[in-house]
């Protein structure tokens, strides 16, 4: 079974640091690693991957490339770029694409769904979601900061074998440590995410702080308080089923990745676009339509929007 990760960011690396060092060495995985920068593919290619992980600094040899062609045809594509990069993306999954491929994307917020619409992408869909905390110390170089459940599940009805393939995906991912499983109402997932989401990204990149520090100042507390009700409020709207309490889950997200550096501060410090379109700026858009008030995440956007036009 060949897979193919694209996007070499923190959490692309993270699974593909994961995967290689756990594979059986008697039947090791055929893995790679997609870039879209061949220098930076050259260097992963030379310098391998490091995975910190507690007190173990692992290391791994990674195939790593900028050409799909040098890959061929995979089995499992799992699509790790940021929604700005989606588009761009799946450009580079058709070209990995076989009839029997499986699509496992992994993105924050919910502006990636429109492009994943039927007819828009030939390979079965799974869309996943995640809690893990993954920050990325250098290019190469990931941090695991912060265990959580991975759920992945079909956008749209599947046949007997590509269901069997993806039983196979959630026991890689669980063999290496990744507690992963398979749900049948999978866009509820990705909405409750979604829900948590609006409530500690754009805050942590505005403060410039990890998820843990929102919890100890009374006034980001309730700015997430208030962001997540929001956002609850608008998915009830619209008829998703929202999984458990979304508040309770994110102040616990907060806690169990209190060290974790959100991908948002992570692209602010870096001074890269950051996905606010699709996280907040949904529950904002959505909000209007339905003419729900969304006041506090209309603020969040303005406020990292403002933060993006300073670079």
């Amino acid at each position: 079974m060949k897979i193919a990760i694209i996007g070499p960011g923190a959490l692309g690396t993270l699974l593909a640091a994961s995967l290689t060092i756990k594979s059986n060495p008697k039947t090791p995985l055929d893995l790679w690693l997609l870039d879209y920068k061949p220098e930076r593919a050259k260097f992963l290619n030379e310098q391998g991957l490091i995975l910190e992980k507690g007190d173990q600094r692992l290391n791994c040899k990674i195939n790593a490339t900028a050409d799909p062609q040098e890959i061929g045809p995979a089995d499992i594509i799992i699509l790790c770029v940021k929604y700005p990069d989606v588009a761009d993306g799946l450009q580079q999954a058709a070209k990995l694409a076989h009839s029997d491929s499986l699509l496992v994307t992994l993105q924050n917020g919910i502006g990636h769904l429109e492009l994943l619409k039927p007819g828009r992408v030939s390979p079965a869909i799974v869309l996943g979601v995640t809690a893990l905390g993954a920050n990325l110390v250098s290019p190469g170089h990931v941090r695991h900061a912060g265990s959580g459940l991975t759920r992945i599940g079909f956008l749209k009805t599947a046949g007997f074998a590509k269901s069997l393939l993806l039983a196979k995906v959630c026991n890689l991912l669980n063999d290496c440590g990744m507690e992963t499983a398979i749900v049948d109402n999978i866009l509820d997932y990705v909405w409750t995410k979604l829900v948590i989401n609006v409530g500690i990204n754009a805050l942590t990149a505005i403060h410039r702080c990890p998820n843990g520090e929102l919890l100890e100042y009374a006034d980001t507390l309730n700015t997430l308080t208030a962001a997540v009700k929001e956002g609850e409020a608008v998915a009830r709207a619209k008829g998703i089923q929202v999984v458990g309490d979304p508040l309770a889950m994110t102040l616990d997200v907060c806690r169990k990745t209190t060290r974790n550096l959100s991908s948002m501060l992570q692209d602010i410090n870096n001074k890269r676009p950051t996905e606010i379109d699709s996280i907040n700026g949904e529950i904002v858009a959505a909000g209007r339509k339905l003419g729900i008030p969304v006041p506090v995440n209309e603020a969040l956007v303005r406020k990292v929007k403002e933060i993006e036009i300073s670079y």
